[in-house]
This record gives structure tokens, C-alpha cells and sequence, in this order.
């Protein structure tokens, strides 16, 4: 503070009375309040500008602006793109319910509230990834001072990453195939795609119009899908080779003009209802299996319980199966490599990823 009362720092500014003219007592006022703001270091003519905005130097969407701008950006250049991929997670359209909120008034209820919807829409495994961003958002804005308490520390939540080894026979895996080509647009489509690429489900079900793209491998233009950054687990992006099938099926897509391949509105959002469209999969499921039982007058034998990422680990299982190489498998699934393996292996392995979706895609042809 200055000799008199006034901040020691920072440059000074003339601030003007609202016309029309106050009356001395409201005048004092508002005088004080100014004066109080700037020993806080706040300006009052932007902070009185942001409220007729609609929101403040505090609220969520500026904090998450700044903390992707002054904390994951310099990340980026040391360890992958954390900038993307903080925007593509604090920017999900569940956080939009909290824009216009100052982030101190974000309490342990509103976290929770939105973590319960990204499990239902999009699985247990997305709400474990946007906690650990909304953990580095609100760590970062206690360290800078925005908030004064951490309402995400010690989060009691009952999410944990499930340690699986369901391998749905090829039987199954057949059977699942043929009851999402009863679901029809979208998620048909979409479990197909997971069955003939393995991909993770947001992988598929987040996919873009512009990620579809023809690559030169070998001196031929072949069919992919690349995957950015932003929307990768690694932070370093994949491409995806797709088989005849696989083809087939994005060009039987309907053209809805949007962003997005899979979406149930126009492709202006990814699909969502994930749950739902599990469930309504798994219905058709129940029928087919008692209907064929009943045709042979016998007793249904329900499918055992099986999860979508129980696709992926049974693509890997029937690959290897067939012969493909571990590490040819590893970077099919877009598996990160060891830090050994990618300081000293510069061999990209893009044909022999596509040869091994080439193969398997010839089983679904």
C-alpha cells in the first residue's frame, strides 16, 4: 500500500461517477468501493464491465481459458500437447453448466452432479479423466489464488479403473455384430466400427468429418481416419487404417452436414446416451439368443456380462490369434510406446497396421 492508502503498485486510473450525478452519501459510497477494489488489485471499471457481460474475471470459462493458456500450454512444450487436451476435456459440453458461475462457488454437490452425468453419458473411465482435469483446474486456481479452498480434494467417488479380462468369443463378437446392424444410425453403425478398428469408444463416437483422410503408403492412396492429439489418450495422435468393411460403413453414414460422423443432432454434437444405446443393444441381444433357444426348445443361456471395452481387448486377443505381432498389435490399439522405444525406434509401422486391419476387416467382409 502507498503512503496514502492506495495501492503501491500497478498504474493508476480515473474512474467516473455514473451520470446522473449521485447524491454525496451514494457518491462516498461507491467511492470506497472503488478504493476497496483496487487495495485488492482488482480494477472496477473491468470488473463493472464483466458483470454487464454476464460474467467475471473469476468465472469458470475465463479461469479454464487462463489455466489452459498459463498451465498446460507451457506443459505442452515439455510433455505432449496437455494444452489440446485440457481444452477438449474442461471444454466438454457437461462444463457449460457451469459458465456464468464464479469458480469459488463451484461446491463438492456441483462436482459431483457433473461427474455423475459424464458417467452415464460416456462411461466410468471419462469420469476418472475429467476428474483429474477438474483436480490440475482447481489445484492451479487455490495456487493462484482465485479460490480459497479445494472443493475436489478427497472427492469421495466410487469410479475406479476395473481391471478386466472378458474375451468375447468370436460367436459372440458375431452376434453383437449382427444385433448392432438391427439398432440402425447411430450407434449401429458405431459398434460395428469399434468391432472392425478396435478403437476406444470416444475414439469412434466423437469422430470428425475432416479426420477422415487419404494417405500415401507405399506409393498408393489408402483409406484412414487420424486421429488428433486433442482427442487421443497418448496426447500424440493416431491414424487409424481402415479395411473394405470399415469403409463401407462411413460411407453408408448419412450426410447430415454437421461436424460429427455419429451424432443425434444434425452433427452438431458427438452421440451421446451411451448407457442407453448399451442397454437397447443388449435387449436385442436377450431376444435373438431366446428366440433361437425357443426355436430349438431349449432354455436360453443369457450372454455373460461384457462391456464395450471388452471389444477392444477381444480385436487384440483375435489378432494375436492370428498372428500378428505384439508390437504390431500395440500400435493398432494406439497403445503409448516405451520411452526406449520411441527415442531409438523411428520405424513407424503403418503398413503393418494397415496389413493387420486389412486381415481382420476380411472377416467381416
Amino acid at each position: 500500500m502507498g503512503k496514502r492508502g492506495r495501492p503501491g503498485k500497478g498504474k493508476t486510473r480515473r474512474y467516473t461517477l455514473e451520470e446522473p450525478l449521485k447524491p454525496y452519501r451514494d457518491a462516498r459510497k461507491l467511492a470506497l468501493e472503488v478504493l476497496e477494489a483496487a487495495a485488492n488489485g482488482v480494477d472496477y471499471a473491468e470488473q463493472r464491465k464483466e458483470h454487464a457481460l454476464g460474467h467475471t474475471s473469476r468465472s469458470v470459462e475465463v479461469l479454464i481459458e487462463r489455466f489452459i493458456v498459463e498451465y498446460a500450454r507451457p506443459q505442452t512444450k515439455k510433455s505432449g500437447n496437455r494444452e489440446e487436451l485440457a481444452r477438449n476435456w474442461l471444454e466438454k459440453p457437461e462444463m457449460k453448466a457451469w459458465y456464468g458461475r464464479e469458480l469459488a462457488d463451484i461446491t463438492r454437490a456441483d462436482i459431483h452432479s457433473l461427474l455423475n452425468k459424464v458417467t452415464a453419458e460416456r462411461g466410468q473411465a471419462a469420469s476418472i479423466e475429467m476428474r483429474k482435469h477438474l483436480s490440475k483446474l482447481f489445484h492451479w486456481a487455490l495456487d493462484q489464488q482465485f479460490i480459497t479452498t479445494n472443493p475436489i480434494t478427497r472427492l469421495d467417488r466410487v469410479e475406479v479403473y476395473e481391471v478386466r479380462e472378458r474375451v468375447l468369443s468370436m460367436d459372440e463378437l458375431r452376434r453383437v455384430w449382427d444385433a448392432a446392424g438391427e439398432m440402425g444410425y447411430p450407434f449401429g453403425p458405431m459398434y460395428q466400427m469399434l468391432i472392425l478398428t478396435g478403437a476406444r469408444r470416444a475414439e469412434i463416437g466423437e469422430m470428425e468429418r475432416n479426420e477422415r483422410r487419404s494417405i500415401t503408403l507405399n506409393g498408393a492412396a489408402v483409406p484412414a481416419v487420424v486421429i488428433p492429439p486433442s482427442r487421443h489418450k497418448s496426447g500424440r495422435g493416431h491414424t487409424m487404417y481402415l479395411s473394405s468393411p470399415a469403409v463401407a460403413i462411413l460411407d453408408s453414414l448419412p450426410d447430415l452436414g454437421g461436424k460429427y460422423l455419429f451424432s443425434s443432432t444434425a452433427g452438431k454434437t458427438p452421440v451421446s446416451g451411451y448407457s442407453k444405446g448399451k442397454a437397447r443393444l443388449d435387449r436385442i441381444l436377450a431376444k435373438r439368443i431366446a428366440e433361437e433357444a425357443a426355436e430349438r426348445k431349449e432354455e436360453a443361456q443369457p450372454m455373460e456380462r461384457w462391456t464395450v471395452h471388452d471389444i477392444r481387448r477381444t480385436v487384440a486377443t483375435n489378432l494375436a490369434e492370428m498372428g500378428i505381432p505384439g508390437d504390431h498389435i500395440e500400435r493398432v490399439l494406439g497403445h503409448s510406446m516405451e520411452k526406449l522405444q520411441r527415442t531409438y525406434i523411428k520405424h513407424d509401422y503403418a503398413q503393418e497396421m494397415r496389413d493387420a486391419m486389412l486381415r481382420w476387416g476380411e472377416l467381416w467382409a
